[in-house]
Order: structure tokens, then sequence, then C-alpha cells
């Protein structure tokens, strides 16, 4: 079954929790804590696959999430961190962000990966806090919820070369000639109901991509005929094939329908390098003179040279490796144009930094709003901290609090207005406010 399009919910694995732990041992007086650290939360990859052409099996479970990392444990052992999640999904995958339609990420080359959603860190057991003046810390942080994603993926299928036309006008038996696809081929309109990608193999071992879309009708470019689902997968496409039929009662005005709602559709999709074959030419019964009236009325109308028109059989495959190297050396002529463009202006390199490694991971970048008597924390590893603490631990809490007195943030929440008992809040989680005193203890953030 064929999908192009799904709404997904993808979820990291929360960090392992901390552990708290002392040394007690014969003979080891005051062996102190010795908790080990969680183990990190496995995280959502996507990987780009070339043998997929189908997002069906995403779109029939909807969430995904990786597994959590493992607590850690007492004598200093860590916990395990939790296995990724990889999903495979076709090449030329667009993901974006359900909320704001924002691209994220296009996955248009095999194997291409990216991590879409970032496991929790594993929270520091208490052989983490000590100092000299905390010394038996009777506590540990919580494992960081991994993050979670709301996903709007699109398919859009990468073809060296699109097949267009009316329906009926013979795309389908042309794939099925001139590679492995196997599409639904019958003699009446709209046979063929999804996109078909099929691989055409030329002589020296060159080949070519090659995508047929469901027949195209006038208002294609507004949804009629489900058009606009349709012309979205060609619009990677090199090269567009475009099949006349020739047995029609209009070829050249069946032509110029299309061409108007590429147009319409998207400017740059129309300036795409266009091959014009008529198809069905079988019927003329090798009529020469018949098919040169027929090629030079077309031409008249449509102003394009009788040299460029190709007349074609899928049938009798009379034509077929004409077309196919027609098609070959075009793209290859595009091909070259895309490396020079590569080469003068080269892709910005994205790299995701992990935590603690982004500048934005600095617990003294916060800022606070106000609403009411209630104090909104904002910050990301100031949000880190808060939701990593265990606030039914009284040193826990006591930890957050000085950590929010050393960076800055108890002074500006006194300089805003709040008293004893003014609720903070970091997120999801309520801290009720109580100033530390100045000169307390240095503590690690």
């Amino acid at each position: 079954m064929f999908c192009d399009e799904t709404f997904i919910t993808a979820k990291a694995g929360p960090g392992g929790n901390g552990c708290i732990s002392f040394r007690r041992e014969k003979f080891v007086p005051r062996g102190g804590p010795h908790g080990g650290d969680g183990g990190k939360g496995g995280d959502v990859i996507f990987v780009a696959n070339s043998h997929l052409n189908s997002l069906i099996d995403l779109h029939t479970r909807k969430y995904f999430e990786a597994k959590k990392g493992k607590p850690g444990s007492s004598y200093l052992k860590n916990g395990e961190s939790g296995e990724d999640l990889f999903m495979e999904v076709p090449v030329g995958t667009l993901v974006m962000d359900d909320a704001t339609n924002a691209l994220i990420a296009d996955l248009n080359s095999d194997r291409m990966s990216l991590v879409i959603a970032r496991g929790g860190r594993g929270g520091y057991g208490n052989a983490h806090f000590k100092s000299s003046t905390r010394q038996t810390p009777r506590f540990a942080e919580l494992g960081e919820p991994g993050e979670e994603k709301h996903l709007h993926l699109e398919l859009k299928l990468v073809a060296d070369v699109g097949i267009i036309g009316i329906p009926s006008s013979g795309k389908s038996t042309l794939i099925s000639k001139i590679s492995a696809a196997k599409p639904k081929i019958g003699d009446f309109p709209f046979t063929t109901l999804i996109p078909n990608l099929g691989v055409s193999r030329l002589s020296e071992g060159r080949s070519l991509v090659v995508c047929d879309v469901p027949g195209l009708v006038e208002g294609a470019h507004e949804g009629k005929g489900l058009g606009d689902q349709f012309l979205k997968h060609i619009t990677r496409s090199r090269v567009i094939v475009h099949l006349v039929d020739i047995s029609g009662a209009n070829p050249a005005g069946d032509y110029g329908v299309i061409r108007n709602e590429l147009r319409k559709y998207s400017k740059e999709l129309a300036k795409k390098k266009e091959l014009v074959a008529f198809s069905k030419i079988d019927v003329l019964q090798d009529d020469k003179e018949l098919l040169k009236l027929i090629t030079k009325d077309f031409s008249q109308k449509t102003k394009i040279p009788q040299k460029n028109i190709l007349p074609i059989s899928a049938i009798t495959e009379k034509g077929l490796s004409a077309l196919l190297e027609k098609m070959w050396k075009i793209t290859e002529e595009e091909k070259k144009k895309e490396r020079k463009h590569t080469a003068k202006s080269p892709r910005k390199r994205i790299v995701l930094k992990p935590h603690l490694e982004d500048d934005t991971m600095n617990a003294r970048i916060w800022n606070i709003t106000t609403k009411k008597n209630e104090f909104h924390i904002h910050g990301a590893r100031i949000h880190q901290i808060a939701v990593m603490t265990d606030l039914e631990n009284g040193e826990a809490v006591m930890r957050l609090r000085d950590v929010m007195k050393k960076v800055g943030i108890q002074r500006e929440l006194l300089r805003l207005g709040a008293k004893m008992g003014s609720k903070i809040y970091f997120g999801e989680k309520v801290l009720d406010f109580v100033p530390t005193m100045l000169g307390r203890r240095k503590v690690s953030v």
C-alpha cells in the first residue's frame, strides 16, 4: 500500500535515575557516597533507505518511543544507556514540525540520518555531588525526560525522470517496458492511482530512476483528481517526459492543459527540462505521412520544433531506445549543472551538539517572566536541573535553590517582588520561593 504523508509522534527515552548509596564495608570507616550515574536515554533516529517507497509502516503505528536508560547503582556503577530507535524512511522524505510546519530536514540521499529526538541525560548519582563542604550528599538526580516531537512527514519521490500526461496516455505501459516496475495497466482512465518508481537499465552499466505519476487533468494544481498530491512527486525530477496521446482528438490541446497546470502548481516545475514523446504511434500502422502531418500541426500550435518530438510505441517498443538515450543525455547535463552550483555555493554543514556542549546549556543563560504572583524561569540548563531535581528530597531542593542563588536568579526574583512562598515555575515543575542565605555553600551546576 502506498502512503506519501503521515503524522507521527517520536519520543526519545528518558535517562536513568542516579543512585543514592554509601559504602558500608568492614575496616572502611566513613566510606562515603558511591552512587553511580543513570544511563542516557535512547535517541530516535531517522535513516533514509533507497529500497523503500512508502511511509505506510509509520502511518499505521503513529507513536514511536526509544528505550529508557537504566538507573545507576552502588559501587559507582553507571546505568546502561537506552537503545536507540532507528526508523527507516524512503529517500525523499521531508521531516517537518507538526505545529509550525517548519522544515526540519530533507532526507534526500540514501543512508542519510537525522537524530530527531535526543534521549534524556542520566541523573548524577550522589557520588557526583561530594565535595569538601558536602561530604555525605543524600540526594541524586532524576533522569532527564527524553525529547518528544510531533512530526509531519511528507514523501517526495526522488527520480531522474518524471513521466506525465493526461489519463490513459500510456505512462504505465511505458514505465513497465523501460524498467522492472509493475504498475496496474487498463484501457480506462485513472487506472494508475499511485506513483510508480522504476529503474531503467541502459548499456555500459548506466541507469536512470524513473517516476510515473497518475494522469493529470485540468484543475490538477488545485487538487482536482488528487493532482496536487501527484505533482509533488515530480518536483525533484531532473527532466520531465511529457507523453502526448497521438490517438487523441486534440493532442496539442491536451499538451497545453498539462503545461498550464505545471505553471500554476510551481514555476520551478514548469522550467524543468522537458521531452515530448508521441505515444501510441502503433495505431497509425506505420503511416509515415500521417505522422508527419500530426507532428507538423502539433509543432505549429505548441511552438515545439518537430525535431524535438520523439515518436514512440510502448506496445511495440519502437523508439524506446532513442527516448532512453535522450533522457540519459539531458539528465547528465543537469547533474553537471548541479555539481557546478554545489561547488560555487556548498551547503552549510549542520552540526548537532550533544548535551552541555550547546551554548544554550549554560545555567547563566536564563530569563524570567511574571504573571500575577507567578514567576516563570526560562533557560535550557536551569530547566534541565529543575526537571532532574527530586522535589521530595530536601537536600536536592536545597541544591536547586543554591544554584538559583549562584547564577543570579534569586537576586532577580527579589528585585521583581518575589516573596517567601511565591510560586516559581520551571515548565511544569513548581517550587515555593525560599531565599537561601548569602554565602551558603559552593554548588556544582
